[in-house]
């Protein structure tokens, strides 16, 4: 994390033990590879040397440039795992591109927050139910897919486990692969612990062992 941003903390008001806890959630990142759109910050592939099943976060505003991007690799499915609320506040707009064939598949379990970092696994859980079924089959039937959520992270993050797990990917892949909307949205993590200093930020923080706990469950 920069130093402007331990500034800005002390300015806002945050005690010395909040801002240790920020810092130790938000390490200073590696490099990544920058999202795979202009407009979103967590699009990426899900399974190595795939470039045609993309998880992301909401691409609310996509540049044409995005869009010929999707086109170019016949991605042209698109599933929205938002709810209708969240739908409402800020709607996609390639809902509306009659190149692309939408679909709002809520993800409908497990949406409550976790009151602690031990209950973020069991809120994964509760999200494979009888509709994650019928996500994952719309995946696997469809073409060329983008799926994504608000931030591409806890519920995309489930579909991607699943689907990774489903074609052999290692519970430590999978888990690593997880952790890089870490690295993806460490900024808007920043902005939002800032905003929101009442938040645990160990809970909104993509974890290896969130994901390892949670694939060890299924098993």
């Amino acid at each position: 994390m920069a130093r402007s941003a331990w500034k800005h903390m002390q300015t806002e008001g945050f005690s010395p033990g909040q801002i240790r806890a920020i810092m130790a959630a938000n390490p200073p990142r590696r490099p990544v590879m920058p999202s795979l759109l202009q407009s979103t910050a967590n699009t990426r592939p899900v399974l190595p040397g795939n470039d045609r099943l993309l998880r992301s976060d909401v691409p609310l505003s996509p540049t044409p440039a995005d869009v010929d991007f999707l086109l170019s690799r016949s991605i042209t499915t698109l599933i929205d795992l938002r709810s209708e609320a969240e739908i409402t506040r800020k709607p996609c707009s390639l809902a509306s591109d009659a190149r692309f064939t939408y679909h709002h598949m809520p993800v409908t379990g497990g949406n409550a927050m976790p009151n602690s970092p031990a209950d973020v696994p069991l809120s994964y859980l509760r999200m494979v139910d009888a509709q994650m079924e019928r996500i994952l089959r719309t995946i696997q039937e469809s073409e060329g897919v983008m799926y994504f959520c608000t931030a591409g992270k806890d519920r995309t993050g489930v579909v991607s486990a699943l689907l990774q797990r489903e074609y052999g990917m290692s519970p430590e892949a999978i888990a690593a692969e997880y952790a890089l909307s870490g690295d993806h949205l460490q900024s808007l993590f920043t902005d939002f612990y800032a905003r929101h200093p009442e938040i645990n930020v160990e809970i909104y923080t993509p974890k290896k062992e969130y994901m390892l706990q949670f694939l060890a469950m299924l098993a």
